[in-house]
């Protein structure tokens, strides 16, 4: 378990994180959730003893004192591997410094390598791989050496749809097996599919935590899911006027009463062409952007 209680972190005038508290269990998958520069990454930094709090604690299963090193994996958002190194090799070194003999890594490696199909790029320099594969070895490096706690800073980007499952069924298996499991992301598709639990911060500021499904119904509401024929009928004014958003080539807007309903999708016919018109459940992404705004 990893117990947050009312950290705070100042960089000169500027307060990064503001008395910011939640629990992530073991065995269930936390999304750490906020709009650039909330605080995200400084939290973790913190989590991960990178830096430290100016005040409040970080508790880790009943104890303050950080775990040694080696119960941790740590995906950083600044990627970075030594480029000149093959993968395999690479990946060995780290587990040894991990504490892992060289034939157990061995082992688990070409198992990951296999999983992510990498297996005929082992002797391959890593600065030779896409940005995608070596997104791939770096997290392979998170999780060779079976942390106890998975703190994952944007793990998917640069992930294609494919590795992105696969990432996710290995999350799913650490966390079957009791993980302290925390990943940082902007893909709200990805922590509607995964996550148990979620918090949300804004400048810093706790906005909201919780189970993810208490969350949905608590700022949940209906929207007015528009899909216009064109680009031109995408951007016009009357979506905005609406308080629309684009959502993958989708209008989402939002309504407080049934009543205005009709009156709205009257407008919608006269003045643009759709392919479609419904009324749908908000999504996450639809609940993050109300309450980032200060809406509910």
């Amino acid at each position: 378990m990893l117990v947050l209680e009312k950290i705070t972190k100042q960089f000169e005038n500027v307060l990064a994180v503001d008395s910011v508290s939640f629990t992530v269990q073991p065995g269930r998958i936390f999304g750490f959730l906020g709009p650039n520069g909330a605080g995200k990454t400084t939290t973790i930094r913190m989590i991960m003893d990178i830096l430290r709090p100016d005040s409040g604690r970080v508790i880790y299963s009943g104890d303050t004192k950080m775990p040694d090193a080696r119960a941790f994996g740590y995906l950083p958002e600044e990627r970075g591997l030594y480029q000149k190194i093959p993968i395999k090799e690479l990946l060995i070194y780290f587990a040894n410094l991990r504490g892992l003999r060289t034939g157990e890594a061995s082992k688990v490696i070409d198992m990951y390598l296999e999983r992510f199909d990498l297996s005929a790029r082992k002797d391959t320099k890593v600065g030779e791989l896409s940005k995608g594969n070596q997104q791939k070895v770096q997290f392979i490096n998170c999780i060779i050496h079976n942390p106890d706690y998975l703190i994952l800073d944007e793990p998917f980007s640069g992930l294609d749809p494919v590795n992105q499952l696969i990432l996710k069924e290995i999350l799913d298996e650490f966390k079957d097996h009791g993980k302290t499991i925390i990943f940082s992301t902007h893909q709200m598709d990805q922590v509607e599919r995964m996550c148990d639990d979620i918090a949300l911060i804004n400048k810093g500021k706790m906005v909201v935590a919780g189970k993810l499904r208490d969350v949905k119904e608590t700022y949940g509401k209906k929207i007015l899911e528009v899909i216009p024929l064109s680009e031109a009928d995408l951007n016009h004014a009357i979506f905005a006027d609406m308080k629309g958003e684009i959502l993958d080539h989708k209008i989402h807007i939002p309504f407080e009463h049934e009543s205005a309903i009709q009156e709205m999708i009257q407008k919608i016919n006269q003045t643009v062409s759709i392919r479609s018109i419904r009324i749908a459940e908000a999504g996450l992404e639809e609940i993050f952007i109300s309450l980032v705004r200060g809406e509910k």
